[in-house]
């Protein structure tokens, strides 16, 4: 038996979108020059509450000059007792009057499954073969579900991102 320390946990990662040379890897970045750029500053962030609604939401950094406003946000969902929906946003905002440029980025959006691994029970080889017998029977099912449900939201961001990028170019 191997000391497993307290708070431990077994974490699985399922990507959203394939990664590497495989065709089909989803670009999550989005760019936009035009007019009133600095109004994405506010916008960004409703619509991450709006179309995530997430459970937790950390602030990493912001960099505030004239002219120039940068972020990166921690976007958690929990979606059950095990597993949680993450994805980092970043954006990065340069203007000067009405004109500008913005880069808007969602990086790592994954379906993250953890099982606690901190009693004694949870760390016996008989509880693992039950837990990866009942993953895999029951719960990939779920997870598929889960990934699916996350590719809608980042999809339903990207529509509404690009519908106010068009409205900006208009204003």
């Amino acid at each position: 038996m191997v000391y497993i320390p307290s708070g431990a946990k077994l974490t699985i990662w399922n990507d959203l979108y394939k990664r590497g040379s495989k065709p089909g890897l989803k670009n999550l970045e989005y760019f936009y020059e035009g007019n009133n750029p600095n109004k994405l500053i506010e916008f960004v962030p409703k619509l991450v509450q709006t179309i995530f609604s997430p459970t937790t939401w950390q602030q990493k950094e912001v960099k505030v000059k004239e002219g120039q406003y940068e972020a990166v946000w921690y976007v958690f969902k929990d979606l059950d007792n095990y597993t949680y929906f993450r994805v980092d946003v970043e954006i990065e905002v340069k203007y000067k009057g009405n004109k500008g440029e913005a880069k808007i980025k969602l990086s790592e959006p994954v379906i993250v499954t953890e099982y606690p691994q901190e009693t004694y029970w949870q760390k016996t080889f008989f509880y693992e073969f039950l837990r990866i017998a009942w993953h895999n029977l029951f719960y990939n099912k779920k997870i598929e579900e889960y990934l699916d449900w996350a590719r809608l939201k980042v999809s339903c961001f990207e529509e509404k991102l690009f519908k106010y990028f068009d409205k900006l170019k208009h204003e």
